[in-house]
């Protein structure tokens, strides 16, 4: 082989590998740029979550937690540390039926703090702002979701969204239930409470919305049932309860739990695990049975509660030792 053919080939063999290089470094730009404009350019982000449940106590009570519905764009999102989770701007609650869940990927803070760069109802390229509303028909989950933008304008154009609030409200006067948002006029930093109609997906003034209603089961707190269960990995509400972080492992493995409701003790394993009791009045029974699913079978929750006067139908302190014995000494307080 002549030195010139030599040559000639080992041009063109840097030639190829000068324009591999540069083609791998130009592909590598260019999806560097698509991922920045797909994700790094969002610096407020909430991932959608969908509820997973399952009743119990003959459908007086129901297990649930969320997960993900889009995992792969969470993960993706981490990897462009861009953003901030507005962990408490959004609402992720069930109360009465419904599974809400508000979920954002936004190039700004709608934070009043930030107003100057947020200042605007109307979405730019790539955002979304939404909330999911989750209502059970016949024991089936129907799924109703609202663009959070549109609602605003629809409500008042000159109107900013600032966030929703992480809590569902009754109204005891109408029966309806909502879920609060902040808005603010675009010429001013003074935010204001709205409800979201969580049946017609719009949003209406607080006036004449009774947030107040009667809950069932104060024995839990009136008493000192709730606190003695939460010494023992137990935290009992009102109308909910779920699991401290003292509740170990080896207390799931040992409970009555386990054997009686797999799929509510896989549920009651992951992150904001609930379960909410469906009851409207007081319903002692079961309350004591939700409670016992989380201990050895034959434990027997209330042993040594303390009734205190002001709540017993004598006026004296009793300590009792069964749900027979509560319902005869308990009543509730003036």
């Amino acid at each position: 082989m002549s030195k010139r053919n030599k040559s000639f080939r080992i041009l063109i063999f840097l030639s190829l590998i000068s324009f591999s290089v540069f083609a791998i470094w130009y592909l590598y730009q260019k999806n560097a740029k698509e991922f920045q404009e797909k994700y790094g350019q969002f610096t407020y982000y909430s991932p959608e979550y969908e509820p997973v449940y399952s009743f119990l106590e003959n459908d007086k009570a129901i297990a649930y937690n969320w997960k993900v519905v889009n995992s792969e764009e969470q993960e993706n999102m981490k990897k462009a540390k861009s953003y901030i989770d507005p962990e408490y701007n959004v609402i992720r609650e069930f109360d009465s039926g419904y599974f809400v869940n508000s979920y954002m990927k936004l190039k700004a803070n709608p934070n009043l703090l930030n107003k100057g760069e947020f200042n605007r109802n109307i979405p730019q390229k790539g955002e979304y702002w939404k909330l999911a509303v989750y209502k059970f028909q016949n024991k089936k989950l129907k799924k109703r979701e609202f663009d959070v933008f549109e609602m605003v304008r629809n409500y008042d154009s000159d109107l900013i969204p600032i966030k929703i609030r992480s809590h569902i409200i009754a109204d005891s006067n109408a029966q309806k239930y909502y879920a609060v948002i902040y808005l603010r006029k675009k010429s001013t930093d003074k935010e204001k409470a709205y409800c979201i109609d969580l049946d017609e997906g719009r949003i209406v003034s607080d006036k004449g919305i009774n947030p107040y209603r009667d809950l069932p089961n104060n024995f839990t707190t009136s008493t000192n049932f709730a606190e003695r269960m939460k010494k023992r990995g137990v935290a009992l509400h009102l109308t909910w309860m779920s699991l401290e972080s003292s509740y170990s492992e080896k207390q799931f493995e040992n409970s009555l739990l386990s054997s009686k409701y797999p799929q509510v003790y896989k549920i009651m394993h992951e992150k904001d695990a609930c379960i909410a009791f469906l009851n409207k009045e007081t319903d002692v029974e079961l309350v004591k049975n939700v409670t016992e699913l989380f201990f050895p079978p034959g434990t027997n929750v209330f042993e040594n509660v303390t009734i205190p006067a002001q709540y017993s139908v004598d006026g004296q302190e009793h300590v009792i030792n069964s749900a027979e014995e509560l319902q005869k000494y308990y009543k509730e307080g003036e």
